[in-house]
C-alpha cells in the first residue's frame, strides 16, 4: 500500500514536470555555473522542527549542469555556532550535510536531498557513520522533495517532501514514509517588506505516525506562521534579511527566526 502511494505520489509530481509549460522570468546571461551562499541564523528551523536552538551558520554550494542553470546538483552543510550541552562525550551542537539534486525553474522544482547528522550520537553509534548507508540502522534520510507555483497571478506555493529512504523508521524498523506539505501564499510583495503566510502538515502512510509531530497522529499540523522579509544595503552590498514567526501546534511549540542572507 505505501509503495503504490509512493510510486502514484512519484508519477503524478513527473507528469507534472512534464507538463509545466512556464518557467519564472529571470536573467539568464552571466550567469554563473558554480556557486557558494552563505546564511547566518538565530536558529535553525525546518518543516516545524528545531534543529539547533543556538546561533547557525549555513553554506550551500552547488553547481548548474545546463545553461538556464536549472538543473543543479549541491552540497548544503550547517553548524551550530554554540554547543547545547554535553554527556559522556556527546557534543550536541547541530552540524549537517546534505547531498542534493533538483531540477528547479523557481516555479517548479522536484529533487532528491540526502540528508545527514551525526550530533550528539556516540562514536560506535552506527547511525552517526557517514558511510553507513544499511537500510535499519544508517543516520541518512533521503527525501524526495519539490514545490510548485499556481501563477503569478495566484502566487500560492504548494511544498511537499517525502522521506523514502533511512533514518524514518517505526518501532518495528520499518520506513513510516513521513511527508510534509504546505501552503505558502505573499500577503504583501513586490514592496520594501514583504510578508508571507504558511502552513504545512505531518502525514504517515498506512496509519503511522509522521517524524513532525508528538508521534501520536498520522495527520496534523506541525508549520504554522509568517515571514517577513526586506533587503537592506550594507556598505553597499545589499543583505536579504528575513523574520519568521512559527508555531507546531502538534508539538505545542513556537519559535522566533531571523535570518540574514549574507552572500
Amino acid at each position: 500500500m505505501r509503495t503504490r502511494l509512493l510510486s502514484l505520489t512519484m508519477l503524478s509530481l513527473f507528469s507534472l514536470f512534464l507538463n509545466a509549460q512556464e518557467e519564472t522570468q529571470e536573467q539568464l546571461s552571466g550567469k554563473e555555473k558554480l556557486n557558494v551562499g552563505l546564511e547566518l541564523k538565530t536558529n535553525h528551523l525546518w518543516r516545524g522542527l528545531v534543529g539547533a536552538d543556538v546561533f547557525f551558520a549555513a553554506v550551500d554550494i552547488n553547481y548548474a549542469f545546463d545553461k538556464k542553470n536549472h538543473f543543479v546538483f549541491g552540497l548544503w552543510g550547517g553548524s551550530a555556532l554554540a554547543g547545547e550541552g554535553r554527556e559522556e562525550g556527546k557534543n550536541y551542537a547541530w552540524h549537517e550535510i546534505d547531498y542534493y539534486l533538483k531540477y528547479d525553474t523557481g516555479r517548479f522544482m522536484v529533487g532528491f536531498w540526502d540528508c545527514f547528522s551525526d550530533s550528539g550520537k556516540d562514536s560506535d553509534d552506527p547511525s552517526g557513520d557517514i558511510w553507513n548507508y544499511d537500510r535499519k540502522t544508517t543516520g541518512h534520510r533521503v527525501d524526495f522533495r519539490g514545490h510548485f507555483v499556481i501563477s503569478e497571478q495566484t502566487p500560492l506555493k504548494i511544498e511537499f517532501g517525502t522521506s523514502v529512504y533511512g533514518a524514518d523508521r517505526a518501532d518495528n524498523g520499518d520506513q513510516r514514509y513521513s511527508t510534509y506539505a504546505e501552503l505558502n501564499y505573499p500577503v504583501i510583495r513586490n514592496k520594501k517588506t514583504n510578508l508571507n503566510v504558511f502552513c504545512g502538515a505531518g502525514i504517515g502512510y498506512g496509519g503511522n505516525s509522521h517524524m513532525y509531530g508528538d508521534g501520536e497522529r498520522d495527520f496534523d499540523i506541525v508549520n504554522a506562521g509568517i515571514t517577513t522579509s526586506r533587503t537592506f544595503t550594507l556598505w553597499e552590498h545589499k543583505v536579504p534579511v528575513s523574520a519568521t514567526a512559527m508555531w507546531n501546534p502538534s508539538n505545542k511549540m513556537a519559535r522566533v527566526q531571523l535570518v540574514a542572507v549574507i552572500f
